[in-house]
């Protein structure tokens, strides 16, 4: 559907988490999104896992080192289907404001770098979790599931897209939201040191210029779109946080901090806040401003040739366990169904004790039989 709001206050969260602390997080996340909202903004979006923040540390020690931050971590990221949840959402329909929120899910004895898009009302427009974390992340996060790889929503104010960290360079990735003209992009980041700290052979790449200033901008300039750049920020005391506490100098925060930008669709750098700011770096969005730079180069339109290459989007979740029913038809399940994304926000809450069902509509059943027919499984 066309965007009903084309020119509106949109803002990027370059802020501190609340550091292996689950209710301090989710306070911190209220107050930005009220920030936001009294600034006028129709839509603000927070970095990648926000809530509790970053693990840098996992970059930075050893196994046995990492234990208790890991305990610690998983004690204090945020379940999909919770209190801490529903407060976040009621701070978005409090304020009239679509959020973009990275967080640290955990979905049974699993976490996963997380994104949800929840609307001014409260609903959760998306929920979508990275697909592969990068490198040592996979010591900590599960990957995600072809449901919950969709990064493109249609909304009053446009195509609003999110993608985590690295994803954010994946040339797939960028072409399926090119394809569902994504016209606003979240290209959510952690906590990152710059250049300064890169000591041979690590690569460039895994340091914050490139990713502030080269990977954001490139995605605005290759899908035409806005594109709001988020990253966390580290005090001393949250490097403090995230050192074992046997090292008695920690690093400085310096490096960490001022990463944040917002780039227009044609790559144009619109804002860049100092190394000291802390809150909310604010854009004026005009979803027009978009046309000539499409016009010049749409790779999910006029500029692209599908009869000679093509992408297959599988977006089915694959379960460990698939029922069957007496008919041979295959269960069909929803990730945002089971973690309770998908009630609304004023929904009564389970009773205690009581078992979550996946649902497995009969008319979804019907259709995995045919394509299980078709393709012969």
């Amino acid at each position: 559907m066309p965007a009903s709001i084309k020119k509106y206050k949109a803002a990027a969260v370059q802020a501190e988490p609340g550091w292996f602390d689950l209710d301090l997080s989710v306070e911190k996340t209220i107050h930005w999104i009220n920030e936001a909202g009294k600034a006028g903004c129709k839509l603000v979006a927070f970095p990648e896992v926000w809530i509790p923040g970053y693990p840098y540390w996992m970059w930075k020690i050893n196994y046995k080192e990492a234990l208790p931050f890991l305990k610690q971590y998983r004690e204090n990221s945020l379940p999909s289907d919770s209190d801490q949840m529903r407060k976040i959402r009621a701070a978005a329909r409090d304020n009239g404001i679509y959020v973009s929120m990275g967080y640290s899910e955990i979905d049974m004895a699993t976490l996963h770098l997380a994104q949800v898009l929840i609307s001014p009302t409260g609903d959760i427009l998306n929920h979508r979790r990275k697909i592969r974390p990068t490198h040592v992340e996979r010591l900590i996060f599960g990957d995600g599931s072809g449901d919950t790889m969709e990064s493109v929503v249609d909304t009053d104010i446009g195509r609003v897209g999110q993608l985590n960290c690295w994803e954010n360079m994946n040339p797939f990735m960028k072409a399926y939201a090119a394809s569902l003209g994504e016209q606003v992009h979240i290209a959510a980041w952690p906590i990152y040191p710059d250049k300064t700290t890169l000591k041979y052979p690590d690569p460039y790449t895994n340091v914050s210029d490139p990713n502030s200033d080269i990977v954001s901008p490139a995605y605005a300039i290759e899908t035409g779109t806005f594109v709001l750049a988020p990253f966390q920020r580290l005090s001393a005391e949250g490097v403090r946080k995230n050192t074992p506490s046997h090292i008695e100098e920690p690093e400085p925060p310096d490096c960490y901090n001022g990463h944040t930008r917002i780039f227009g669709p044609d790559g144009t750098l619109l804002a860049k806040p100092s190394k000291d700011f802390e809150g909310l770096v604010l854009v004026d969005i005009d979803l027009d401003e978009a046309h000539l730079p499409k016009a010049l180069a749409d790779f999910g339109g006029h500029y692209m040739r599908p009869d000679l290459i093509r992408l297959l989007v599988d977006t089915r979740r694959k379960e460990l366990i698939t029922h069957a029913d007496q008919q041979g038809s295959l269960g069909v399940y929803n990730t945002m169904d089971r973690v309770g994304l998908s009630q609304p926000l004023d929904a009564p809450t389970p009773m205690p004790g009581s078992v979550k069902k996946a649902a497995v509509p009969v008319q979804e059943m019907k259709q995995q039989k045919q394509y299980a027919e078709a393709n012969g499984y």
